[in-house]
């Protein structure tokens, strides 16, 4: 059996390569070239120039230089664009985030663009060579000519859509609108692809047999329909005990099976190879790396280097909105792929807990903004709108209020001016009140003897 890990992972370093769509466009136009220079002097083909004259070049000297003009600006056009693509992606790492450059390096758009650019060049070239003695006469490969003519100014036409595109690519703005577009989209799919019932019903497998991961790395997923294939064959169940983007070191137990399979080693080693690791963190992958992307966007905003709170903000705002629709999905998720006519899941994963998401992106937010008032209020406010949509669940009620009050620690400690620790008291009256509606007997103030 081919090892689904190995292939997922040449399939992930081929589909994230800048260069994935343009080979493909490349080769196509290569085609289209050979298929052209084949057929050029074919007698319908020669029929066709003489009906439409206009179209198509008759003289030898004209056409190569309609094609080495082509030529040579394509080439030119496409230098040019490749050095901004190079710029949009040092800039993006040093005032967004070194984690954006994956999504913006796989966009379909600008690959498309390149590939044109690299296959009309490709097409040109091929045309330009097929100029040869027909009947003892050089004749010009007028047909190639003009689709070479087609595709260059198909080319400039691309070129300002590449303008344009590239600009915005960049726009803080626009990075945040994607990020969180395409999170909540997974989220949303979670939480209706999951039954609340079957999500209770998780098996306690503190008893079960663990099998060790094969390799160090970062988990990022299993496959989930080949693993459940194997499961549903060999009569197992399993639970993926660490969550994705834990760093795993080899021999690491991290998944659990109801039986002992320590004699089947052939077994053992196709379940392990339906893991995945690699080190880069792509939306489509799972949810928590889109969060954590926005998150480190806001950190950088409140870097002294770039200095904009108003960024960190709206980030923070939109982290609050997927915490929230993290809150309607259990924290066992599972799959039922293994078969249409059983209920039961043969294959559970965790979804980070509401705590570990706090921790792990509105901490460093938290600190970096410790003596920002803006930035605390605003996170008081996120953590209020999280508390009031809150449902009975007692783990997530406590992590939020822990966050509260590591926030008023904060404040407590870094802010001294009256003015702003009397914004922060009525933002704290505001949770309060919340908190009163709900039910907890919570009342959170910072202390008037440092007001004065």
């Amino acid at each position: 059996m081919r090892t689904p890990r190995k292939l997922a992972a040449h399939y992930r370093a081929i589909v994230s390569s800048i260069g994935f769509y343009p080979a493909i466009i490349i080769t196509l136009l290569l085609c289209l070239a050979m298929l052209l220079a084949s057929i050029e002097y074919h007698e319908l083909v020669m029929a066709l120039k003489s009906q439409w004259p206009m179209l198509f070049v008759a003289d030898l000297d004209t056409a190569k230089t309609v094609l080495n003009i082509l030529a040579g600006g394509l080439i030119s056009l496409t230098v040019f664009s490749f050095s901004m693509v190079m710029v949009v992606l040092n800039n993006a790492s040093s005032t967004l985030s070194p984690r954006v450059l994956p999504g913006l390096i796989t966009m379909k758009s600008h690959q498309y663009v390149l590939g044109v650019y690299l296959g009309s060049i490709v097409f040109t070239l091929v045309t330009l060579m097929n100029i040869h003695a027909e009947n003892g006469d050089t004749q010009p490969p007028s047909l190639g000519t003009f689709i070479a003519l087609m595709l260059g100014l198909y080319a400039l036409a691309l070129f300002v859509f590449f303008i344009h595109s590239i600009s915005r690519s960049i726009q803080v703005d626009n990075v945040l609108n994607t990020l969180f577009s395409q999170t909540q989209q997974q989220l949303q799919a979670i939480a209706q692809a999951q039954q609340p019932d079957i999500a209770k019903k998780r098996p306690d497998y503190t008893q079960w047999y663990h099998i060790k991961s094969p390799q160090a790395g970062y988990f990022k997923g299993v496959h989930t329909q080949q693993l459940s294939k194997i499961l549903a064959q060999h009569d197992l169940e399993l639970v993926v005990e660490i969550e994705p983007g834990f760093f795993c070191v080899e021999g690491f137990p991290y998944l659990a099976v109801n039986k002992d399979i320590s004699d089947d080693s052939e077994l053992c080693e196709q379940i392990c190879k339906c893991s995945v690791f690699y080190i880069e963190e792509y939306i489509g992958d799972h949810y928590s790396y889109g969060i954590r992307q926005i998150a480190e966007i806001a950190i950088k905003a409140l870097s002294p280097g770039i200095n904009d709170p108003g960024t960190a903000v709206k980030a923070v705002d939109m982290l609050s909105i997927l915490i929230i629709t993290r809150l309607r999905i259990a924290d066992h998720n599972y799959t039922l792929l293994h078969s249409e006519e059983e209920t039961a899941p043969r294959l559970w994963f965790y979804e980070p807990s509401v705590a570990t998401l706090l921790e792990d992106n509105f901490d460093p937010i938290r600190h970096y903004g410790r003596e920002d008032t803006t930035i605390l209020v605003n996170l008081l406010e996120a953590l209020k709108n999280i508390l009031f949509v809150c449902d009975g669940n007692k783990a997530y009620v406590d992590a939020l209020y822990r966050y509260v009050q590591a926030t008023v620690f904060d404040a407590e400690h870094n802010i001294t001016n009256p003015y702003e620790r009397k914004r922060i008291n009525e933002m704290l009256e505001r949770v309060n009140e919340v908190a009163k509606r709900r039910g907890d007997d919570v009342h959170l103030a910072l202390s008037p003897q440092q007001q004065s």
